[in-house]
């Protein structure tokens, strides 16, 4: 019970930062693995943003790449 509560409390972190953004994510459950850094998730055995961090470098890396090679 007391992991609902807390699965719960930041979700709801999740929503005043959504507000804060004035922006509504489709999917909260990304959001909150964009935001959770490995260290964290290997404490709490949580999924960490490190397969998202490294696909935005490689979409980084073709557009940056595609931009040099044009020039």
């Amino acid at each position: 019970m007391l992991y609902l509560k807390k699965k719960v409390l930041k979700m709801l972190k999740l929503k005043e930062f959504e507000n804060i953004l004035s922006y509504e994510f489709n999917n909260i459950e990304l959001l909150r693995v964009a935001l959770t850094h490995s260290s964290y998730a290997n404490e709490h055995s949580l999924e960490s943003n490190e397969r998202m961090e490294f696909l935005g470098d490689a979409v980084l890396e073709l557009c940056m790449s595609k931009y040099l090679y044009s020039v």
